[in-house]
């Protein structure tokens, strides 16, 4: 709150000094060649410079700016899970049902977009992930205008904004959209219309243990002056990739994503955002493709223990969670995973063929969970009542892990199949495909 309290209070400032300026001095002079030069993201590590200070010699000669920016390294598990977010709370959504259609009536299939992100982050500045599937960002930013000496003569003090999405199915593409408004000028300005403002995107590829992708493709098209911007004009660029190129019977590609901006004689590209998306095309989600926001921690929220539908089951798990000493098989020392609070996280388990040690997992998770149950009721099945466990056959803490950490217990069939359909639902709507990580809160 301070933060955003003192980067709001730098703007007013801008703006009353740009009120006590003289008329002819908010526009450069003949005879005091200025040229502009992009500060990047205001924050409390680069602040805003005053009027009169110089930049570093570097933006003093006139440096031909790059045509592209740097590149980035590939991606790594350690990169990727260092980026992520912390679990939802349960106020924020986080089991796919998210959709600004209450602040926005355009909004496009439930996705975000810039209007919704400056409605609801607008005043504080960052980046998030909103779900799996949308991102937003809000960065209050500077140009400078300089003299050849390097010294300040003026600024343009405006708010950036991005909103990304990401197709949740039948392709594998993410769309990033941005836009800039709150325009400050102070001191002696360079004309908009000629005045170089431009963003773009690269990406990088991924390499691991477990396998490694090409960069994805990047096609868009940005603004390339202030008035553009001014004007109201947003950039819109679409990170895909190929499914032939991608990893695993999955078709998995991490990219890594950067925005970068630039005006008139930057040396170089300046860094604005960074997130990373996962596109895959597992078969058993049920499409062809689709892209997610790995920075995002899944949460599954879809149990909970006064429902008539699966209330058994979400009241077990609770008690699997919450007081393992009580479950079976007994053990005093017990802790089973998949909670927030246990900080263990789960990780889905899928029988496929071109991954044997996870088919292998939940076979094994079935035979010891059909073992214990056995113990439980020696004379078969009790009438109308199935054998659940806890953590789920689908993951690779389940019962086959061989520690002791799981749960049975026999429940009523019509709920622990509601159950298990709902489970089943929720890997899809969110992409959970083989190995990756999520937790599980019961309400």
């Amino acid at each position: 709150m301070k933060r955003t309290s003192a980067l709001l209070g730098a703007l007013s400032a801008a703006l009353m000094l740009s009120a006590t300026l003289p008329a002819t001095a908010a526009q450069a002079t003949a005879d005091v060649p200025l040229r502009a030069v992009y500060g990047g993201i205001v924050t409390a590590d680069n602040p805003a410079l005053p009027i009169g200070a110089r930049l570093p010699s570097e933006f003093a000669a006139k440096t031909p700016n790059p045509a592209t920016p740097p590149g980035l390294p590939d991606l790594t598990q350690a990169q990727e899970s260092a980026a992520k977010q912390p679990p939802a709370s349960p106020a924020t959504p986080a089991k796919g049902e998210f959709s600004p259609a209450a602040t926005e009536a355009d909004n496009h299939e439930g996705f975000v977009t810039v209007k919704w992100c400056r409605d609801n982050y607008g005043a504080a500045p960052g980046a998030r992930v909103i779900d799996r599937y949308n991102w937003c960002a809000t960065r209050p930013s500077v140009i400078y205008y300089i003299d050849s000496e390097g010294a300040i003569k003026g600024t343009t003090n405006f708010r950036m904004i991005t909103a990304g999405q990401a197709q949740r199915a039948q392709a594998r593409k993410a769309f990033f959209t941005a836009g800039f408004d709150l325009f400050i000028d102070a001191g002696q300005t360079l004309p908009a219309a000629t005045t170089r403002l431009e963003i773009t995107y690269t990406t990088s590829g991924y390499s691991d243990w477990d396998g490694s992708n090409v960069k994805c493709t990047v096609v868009g098209f940005s603004p390339n002056t202030v008035a553009g911007w001014k004007a109201g004009t947003t950039s819109n660029y679409e990170i895909t990739s190929d499914k032939g190129e991608g990893y695993s019977g999955d078709r998995v590609s991490r990219c890594g994503v950067a925005q970068w901006g630039i005006s008139d004689v930057n040396p170089t590209w300046a860094q604005l955002q960074r997130t990373n998306i996962r596109q895959d095309s597992a078969q058993y989600i049920g499409s062809t493709g689709g892209t997610v926001f790995t920075d995002f921690t899944p949460v599954f929220r879809d149990y909970y223990r006064d429902n008539a539908d699966h209330g058994a089951v979400a009241r077990h798990i609770w008690d699997a969670q919450n007081m393992p000493v009580n479950t079976y098989p007994s053990n005093p020392n017990k802790a089973v995973p998949g909670s927030i609070a246990s900080g263990k996280p789960l990780h889905r388990a899928v029988e496929v063929a071109w991954d044997p040690a996870s088919s292998t997992r939940v076979q094994d998770n079935r035979r010891v969970r059909t073992a214990a149950c056995n113990v439980l009721s020696p004379g078969g099945a009790p009438a109308g009542q199935d054998c659940d466990e806890y953590p789920f056959a689908s993951t690779w803490e389940g019962a086959g892990v061989g520690d002791g950490n799981y749960s049975v217990r026999w429940l009523n069939s019509r709920e622990n199949n509601n159950a298990g359909t709902l489970l089943s639902q929720w890997y899809g709507s969110q992409r959970i495909i083989g190995r990756e990580i999520f937790y599980v809160e019961v309400g």
